[in-house]
């Protein structure tokens, strides 16, 4: 361990820090979380101007890492004044850089669906973040993020809720390296440890506790909800839209004197259950028409009104999703009407909606997109178990909900792991600060139960060496990384079961051990 180098904020005087207690010195980190260290100092003589340091927003540098004093707690047992000290990574001061609301790009009546969010690609989304900061903090993307993720509004944050909102928009791992900000793809952040943990190799003891308080095996979700503006009169056909064949009269009120003359129009039923709606323009002259929907003919209607209006005339409903096809054709005079001047069809004016579809939904239809999904690794063994009902208005295609779903059930075992770590056959020690990193992946091999696995560090903390005292280490409960001991713990209880079953359980033979434990690794549930 290097020593801890107390620094003033200005970095213009620092000195070497040696009078602290060292069994209270602890360095804790979590992965995208804080990283911290912290410890009792106390006054000794001749070290006063030292010890009168330790104020809020100092440094301590440790291991290269600059830490600023965020919390100071002075205290007096009679004979020594002592200081309680926490410093927190100087990457989360990016909190005193505020992320301003991008108002250059703000419009008001625009045709842009208010509910619909802009897509980001993380360098976008983190160059916004960090562009026009005064801290000095800039960022690094380690490895290749080909998603974009809908952000609803950018800004209104400050620096670390900007960068933790991120984590969930993109999935990176943030780690910092003083005020230079790595985020990592999953798959780029980890490296192997060179130390494994082998049962009979440098290991002896090992326990597994599983609970299911918190597992579930069955989840549904919805995606986005459709807006009022998707779905009703959400394809307003003009008639510059439709497709004519005559000579059309194309001013005013579009129209057409000649009989067998037609427009037509294809268009495409986005949700199913739409509804079609046809806006018939009725004037003085006004003749009659046949109506053809998907080639079959709807009926005749005339077109002649002694006052301008238009009719809405449902043509269809429940509409099936995809391609339709509207046709109205001129037959020629109503004879029901005595014309002045040549009769004709009428169209509309150039803005009229002759046209228009709204989709009648209801129940999952509403939605963008619903799925259901099961365990495929518990729900067989423990039946249905349901998590909450997921709501994602960033998801609007089946395909990225059940990736939601699948990231959101906890469909496993809350599984803790104890072993103790005895070093190689020569050396007999603990686990060291050296021999652990926060992004190593710790191989684990336990033969007589057969697991042999990689688990990944999630939260670290680390002890002054001089104590002896181990590391202490959380692994993540991620799919990959703990599915093959989940698979053998299932085993093991559906042999139990078996064994009970047939009269063969030995209760001889069920001896439970006080292990001690020098080394824990925890496996978090992801839920």
């Amino acid at each position: 361990m290097k020593e801890l180098i107390l620094m003033n904020r200005t970095g213009s005087y620092a000195e070497i820090l040696k009078d602290y207690d060292l069994s209270s010195f602890k360095y804790e980190y979590e992965i995208n979380n804080e990283r911290s260290i912290s410890f009792t100092a106390y006054k000794a003589s001749g070290n006063e101007d030292i010890f009168d340091m330790l104020v809020n927003e100092n440094y301590i540098v440790y291991e290269g890492q600059y830490y600023v004093i965020k919390s100071t707690s002075l205290k007096y047992d009679s004979q020594t004044v002592l200081v309680e000290i926490v410093a927190k990574h100087i990457f989360m001061e990016f909190q005193n850089h505020f992320i301003d609301k991008d108002i250059e790009s703000e419009e008001l009546n625009t045709d842009m669906d208010d509910e619909s969010a802009p897509n980001y690609t993380l360098k976008q989304y983190l160059d916004f973040g960090f562009k026009n900061n005064d801290l000095g903090f800039e960022y690094q993307i380690i490895g290749v993020f080909n998603s974009v993720a809908p952000v609803s509004e950018l800004g209104g944050q400050n620096g670390m809720e900007f960068i933790v909102s991120g984590a969930e928009y993109f999935n990176y791992i943030y780690f910092a390296d003083n005020k230079k900000i790595y985020f990592y793809h999953p798959e780029m952040f980890y490296e192997r440890s060179d130390i494994p943990i082998i049962y009979r190799g440098n290991s002896d003891e090992m326990t597994a506790d599983i609970t299911t308080t918190d597992m579930k095996t069955y989840i549904r979700g919805f995606g986005k909800k459709k807006t009022k503006s998707e779905t009703n009169n959400y394809n307003p056909i003009k008639p510059p839209d439709l497709k004519y064949n005559g000579n059309f009269f194309k001013e005013g009120t579009w129209r057409v004197d000649t009989p067998n003359s037609y427009y037509t129009k294809t268009f495409t039923c986005k949700w199913g259950n739409e509804t079609l709606t046809w806006g018939l323009k009725k004037m003085s002259r006004g003749g009659m028409i046949d109506v053809y929907f998907d080639d079959k003919k709807i009926g005749t209607y005339s077109c002649y009104s002694k006052t301008s209006r238009t009719t809405q005339i449902v043509i269809a409903n429940n509409l099936e999703k995809g391609e339709h096809t509207f046709k109205a054709v001129f037959k020629g005079s109503d004879p029901n009407v005595k014309y002045k001047t040549k009769p004709v069809m009428y169209v509309g004016t150039e803005k009229s909606n002759v046209l228009n579809l709204t989709a009648k939904l209801k129940g999952k239809d509403v939605y963008y997109a619903y799925d259901e999904y099961k365990s495929p690794n518990t729900y067989e063994a423990f039946g249905k178990m349901t998590a909450p009902t997921l709501f994602d208005d960033t998801v609007t295609t089946q395909s990225a909900l059940r990736e939601k779903l699948i990231e959101q059930l906890n469909d496993e075992p809350t599984i803790e792991l104890s072993t103790n770590y005895l070093g190689d056959t020569f050396e007999r020690r603990y686990i060291t600060n050296e021999d652990l990193k926060e992004n190593n992946l710790v191989r684990f091999i336990h033969k007589p139960l057969h697991f042999n696995v990689d688990l990944k560090i999630v939260k670290l903390t680390k002890f002054h060496p001089f104590i002896g005292q181990p590391v202490e280490v959380e692994f993540s409960n991620a799919k990959k990384d703990i599915i093959d001991i989940q698979n053998q713990i299932d085993l093991r209880m559906k042999r139990a079961t078996n064994s009970i079953t047939n009269g063969n359980w030995n209760v001889n033979k069920n001896v439970k051990s006080n292990y001690f434990t020098d080394v824990v690794g925890s496996v978090l549930s992801d839920g």
